[in-house]
């Protein structure tokens, strides 16, 4: 019988709170002392994100393949050196893109430790 990984369940958590409530995840990316004011684009671009996490952890859950938790890794990887890029180019999403930077290296992460498992 196949196990859920932990991991795509904490995908899955992400994704359907960045689909569903994109300002409210927006809200508690801000500093304290933050003036920043997120746009509809921001906001749409977060629940994308969020899209891509329902399918990527959907597909983990779903299919059983040895090479998937190498295959998510990547695709989180990928994602991280986008967000550096892109804290690197805009002071306004810099902690923003930090933020989705580190989320998608500890999923990366957990995908390679259960490799090692």
């Amino acid at each position: 019988m196949r196990r859920t990984r932990p991991v795509d369940v904490a995908r899955f958590g992400l994704g359907l709170a960045a689909l569903s409530r994109p300002g409210l995840l927006l809200h508690l990316t801000k500093g304290p002392t933050s003036a920043v004011s997120y746009s509809a684009a921001t906001r749409r671009t977060v629940r994308l994100l969020g899209a891509r996490y329902v399918v990527q952890s959907g597909g983990g859950m779903i299919l059983e393949r040895p090479w998937l938790p190498e295959a998510d890794a990547l695709v989180d990887l990928v994602h991280a050196a986008s967000m550096l890029g892109l804290a690197a180019l805009s002071r306004n999403h810099r902690r923003l893109a930090l933020l989705s930077a580190g989320a998608a290296v500890a999923f990366a992460g957990a995908d390679l430790q259960e490799q090692t498992e």
